[in-house]
C-alpha cells in the first residue's frame, strides 16, 4: 500500500525513498561536521571525561527529564511534551523508513501486540507534542516575554513540527478507511476517530491515494526537518545532549588556569582556535531561550551585556556568519552595523565593554538549561584584553598596578598589614602542628576600615568558642582573586605561589575566611597548583559552634533581618543553609527573605574586579539589590562578604535609606549576641 512500493516513470519509488534518505542524512552529517564537530575537535584540549557515572545520572536528569527546563513552569511544559514526544517517536520513525525501503522489514511485523501498544502510546505523545505546539506559538505571540527573539526560524520549526503530527493523523485515518480496519484498531483511538469523520462514503481506491500523498508529505517533512535542523536555532537539539553530559561537575567558582603560563606565547582567547573545545561546543547549545540574560544583574542594570547574545555572536563567529549584535544593532549601538568580514573577534565581534560590564556572578550559568558556561569563556577574553594587548579599565588597571607593587588591591588605604591586630592580643600562626587554624584576614579586613569590624567581630566569636587559631599579620598578601577575575593570570599565579609556598612552611592545613572571594579561591583554584587545604567560611565555622553549643548567645537583638547570599558563597559554592542557621538562631531576630535569593540571588555589584571600577551607567547594581532589601520591610541586610557590605551601604546611602535599613555581616550579629564576654 506505500507509495515505494510502485512505480513513478518507470522507476521504483523505493529508489526515491532512497536517493531522498540519503540526501537528507548526507545534508544533515556534512553540516553537523562543518558548523559543529570540525570546530569543536579542533578547540583547545580539555579534560571533561571522568566521573562517568555521575555524568549519566546528570544527563537523565537534565536531558530526558528536563529537570531545568521546568524551572520555568509554562514553557517548560511546552518542551516536554515536545522533547519527551519526539523521544517517543523515534522507533516509529525508524520504522517508518525501514518499511518504505523495505516490505520485508518492519518493526510491527516483528513485535505484534507490543508494536500495537507503542503505537497508541504514540498517538497520546502525538497529541501532547500539538498541544506543546499550540502553548509555544500562544507563548510568542501573546505572552511575548521579553528576552524571547522573534525570529521567523522558530514558526518555520514549529510548523513543521506540527506538518509532522497532523500528516501523521491523517495518513493513519485514511489508511484505516483504505483497509476497512478501523473497526480493529483499537491501538490509534485518534487516527480512527480522525477516519469515522473525514471518510465516510470514501471508495478504496481514493483512500489509498489520498494517504500514499499524506505519507509522501509526511515523509518530505521529516527528511526537510533533518537537513534544516543544523542551519537553524534548533542546532541545540543535536549539541545540547553533549553539552550536558560534558558539564562542570565541580561545585565551585573555578576558573580554568593558563597551563605552563610563563612558556606561553600567546594569553587568552582572541580567536576561535583559542576557545576549548567544550566552550565551542557551548556556542552550539544555546537554545536562545533569553534565560541568561533574564537573570544576568549587568543586563538588569543597563549595562552592554546580554549573556545570550554574547554566545550568539561567538556562535555566529564560529560559523563565519553574521553577529547578532551586527543584525540588531545591540542596545542601539549604531557603530556595531559597520563591522565587516576581517572585524577582530575582541574588541570587534565582542565588544570590550561587554567583557567588562560581567561581575562574574555566575547567575546566567545557573540559570541556562543546557549548561553554558559564560564566566570563563569571557574571562579568557579578558585575559587577551590584559595580558597581551594592556587593554583595561583606568581604575582596575590601578588596582592591579597596587596588587603588583604592595601586594594588595586596595589604593589609597592609610592601613598596613598589622593596624587592625592592635590589643587584640593574637597568636601567631607558627605551625599547623601548634595551631589547629589559621585565620586569613584578607585584603579586605586588613586594609578597609568598614571591614575591620568584621574581623574583630569573628575574633570575638573564636576566642569565645576557644578556637586554637592564629594570624600571619605581616605576611598576609592577597589570594590573588582580583588578578584571575580581571585576567591578569600570571600575577595571579605568582601571588598563588607565594601564598601556598608560606602554607607549606608553616604546615598550614586548615583555613578561615570572611571573604567568600578567599574562600572559592583556596579552596577550588589552589588545588590547581598543589595547594589543598580544609577551607572553611566562617559562616560554616560559626553555624557549626552554635550547633555544638560553643557559643552562649544571651543578647536578644530585636531585629527583622533579610539575609543577602553572596555570589562566591552561595551560587558557587552552594553554602546557603549555615548562613540561615546563624540568623534563625540570633535571639530576637525575624528572618525574611528576599524576593532573589539561594541560587537566584542577585549580585551585589562587586564580583568580577568591579570593587576597584566605576559603573558608568546611572543604574546601579548595588542600588538595586538594596532596593530589593528595602521592599522585605527588614530593618537589617544582613551578609557573609566584606564586598557585600561596603556595596550594601552604598546603596542605602544612595537610596537614602540610612535611618530604615542597616548592612551588617552575620558575624557582627553573632558578636553582638554574644554580649560581654
Amino acid at each position: 500500500m506505500l507509495p515505494t512500493y510502485s512505480n513513478l516513470l518507470g522507476i521504483p519509488g523505493v529508489l526515491f525513498l532512497a536517493a531522498a534518505v540519503l540526501i537528507s542524512v548526507g545534508v544533515f552529517v556534512r553540516a553537523m561536521w562543518q558548523k559543529v564537530i570540525s570546530p569543536v575537535v579542533h578547540g583547545r584540549a580539555y579534560y571533561r571525561f571522568d566521573r562517568w557515572p555521575e555524568r549519566v545520572g546528570r544527563f537523565l536528569v537534565y536531558v530526558i527529564a528536563q529537570k531545568k527546563v521546568f524551572d520555568n513552569s509554562y514553557s517548560g511544559v511546552l518542551h516536554a511534551l515536545i522533547f519527551w514526544g519526539f523521544i517517543i517517536w523515534q522507533p516509529f520513525t525508524l520504522n517508518l523508513v525501514l518499511e518504505g525501503l523495505s516490505q520485508q522489514i518492519a518493526l510491527g511485523t516483528l513485535l505484534g501486540p507490543i508494536w500495537q501498544a507503542y503505537i497508541f502510546v504514540v498517538e497520546v505523545a502525538s497529541v501532547g507534542i500539538l498541544i506543546g505546539v499550540a502553548m509555544a506559538v500562544y507563548r510568542r505571540i501573546v505572552i511575548r516575554p521579553p528576552f524571547m527573539h522573534t525570529a521567523a526560524d522558530a514558526y518555520i520549526i514549529l510548523g513543521l513540527i506540527a506538518g509532522l503530527m497532523l500528516t501523521y493523523f491523517l495518513s493513519e485515518a485514511f489508511k484505516l478507511a483504505a483497509e476497512a480496519g478501523a473497526a480493529a484498531a483499537w491501538y490509534a483511538p485518534i487516527s480512527v476517530a480522525l477516519s469515522s469523520l473525514i471518510t465516510g462514503g470514501l471508495s478504496h481506491d481514493a483512500g489509498v491515494m489520498i494517504f500514499s500523498i499524506l505519507w509522501i508529505f509526511h515523509v518530505a517533512i521529516f527528511l526537510g526537518f533533518l537537513m534544516y535542523i543544523p542551519y537553524s536555532k534548533h542546532l541545540h537539539l543535536v549539541a545540547a545532549p553533549f553539552n550536558v553530559l560534558f558539564q562542570n561537575l565541580e561545585v565551585g567558582g573555578a576558573l580554568p588556569p593558563i597551563k605552563d603560563i610563563e612558556q606561553q606565547e600567546h594569553f587568552g582567547a582572541s580567536t576561535l582556535a583559542d576557545f576549548t573545545w567544550k566552550q565551542i561546543l557551548d556556542m552550539d547549545t544555546c537554545t536562545e531561550c533569553g534565560r541568561c540574560t533574564e537573570n544576568c544583574p549587568a543586563f538588569a542594570t543597563d549595562k552592554p551585556l546580554s549573556p545570550r547574545d554574547l554566545i550568539l555572536d561567538l556562535k555566529a563567529y564560529a560559523h563565519r556568519e553574521t553577529p547578532l549584535h551586527q543584525r540588531e544593532a545591540l542596545h542601539g549601538r549604531a557603530e556595531f552595523a559597520e563591522l565587516g568580514a576581517d572585524t577582530p573577534l575582541v574588541g570587534g565581534i565582542v565588544h570590550e565593554e561587554t567583557l567588562w560590564s560581567c561581575v562574574t556572578c555566575g547567575a546566567c550559568m545557573e540559570a541556562c538549561p543546557v549548561f553554558i558556561e559564560h564566566v570563563p569563556t569571557i574571562v579568557d577574553m579578558r585575559r587577551h584584553l590584559v595580558m597581551e594587548l594592556s587593554q583595561i579599565p583606568e581604575a582596575a588597571e590601578a588596582a592591579l598596578v597596587s596588587l603588583e607593587r604592595r601586594g594588595h588591591p586596595w589604593r589609597g588605604t592609610q592601613y598596613n598589614r598589622t593596624d587592625w591586630m592592635a590589643g587584640l592580643d593574637l597568636r601567631e600562626f607558627t605551625s599547623g602542628d601548634d595551631v589547629e587554624y589559621l585565620y586569613w584576614v584578607g585584603c579586605s579586613g586588613a586594609l578597609e576600615d568598614r571591614n575591620r569590624r568584621i574581623v574583630q567581630a569573628v575574633i570575638k566569636i573564636l576566642k569565645a568558642a576557644k578556637v586554637n587559631f592564629g594570624v600571619l599579620g605581616p605576611l598576609e598578601s592577597c589570594t590573588g582573586d582580583p588578578a584571575r577575575r580581571m585576567g591578569n593570570e600570571y600575577l595571579f599565579q605568582i601571588l598563588a605561589q607565594q601564598n601556598i609556598e608560606l602554607f607549606k612552611e608553616r604546615k598550614v592545613r586548615k583555613i578561615i575566611t570572611q571573604c567568600p572571594h578567599c574562600f572559592n579561591t583556596f579552596k577550588n583554584e589552589y588545588p590547581q597548583f598543589d595547594g589543598n587545604y580544609e577551607v572553611l567560611h566562617h559562616s560554616e565555622l560559626i553555624s557549626q559552634l552554635i550547633r555544638e553549643g560553643k557559643l552562649n548567645l544571651s543578647k536578644e537583638l530585636k531585629e527583622t533581618v533579610t539575609y543577602h547570599d553572596s555570589c562566591y558563597l552561595g551560587r558557587h559554592n552552594g553554602v546557603y543553609e549555615a548562613p540561615r542557621q546563624i540568623a534563625r538562631a540570633l535571639p530576637g531576630v525575624q528572618v525574611v527573605e528576599m524576593s532573589q535569593s539561594r541560587n537566584s540571588s542577585f549580585c551585589c555589584g562587586a564580583g568580577g574586579g568591579h570593587m576597584w571600577m566605576d559603573e558608568k551607567t546611572a543604574k546601579r547594581i548595588n542600588w538595586t539589590r538594596t532596593d530589593m532589601a528595602l521592599q522585605t520591610g527588614a530593618g537589617t541586610v544582613a551578609t557573609a562578604c566584606p564586598f557585600c557590605v561596603i556595596m550594601f551601604e552604598d546603596g542605602i546611602r544612595g537610596r537614602n535609606a540610612e535611618e530604615t535599613l542597616k548592612a551588617r555581616d552575620l558575624a557582627e550579629l553573632v558578636a553582638e549576641a554574644l554580649g560581654d564576654v
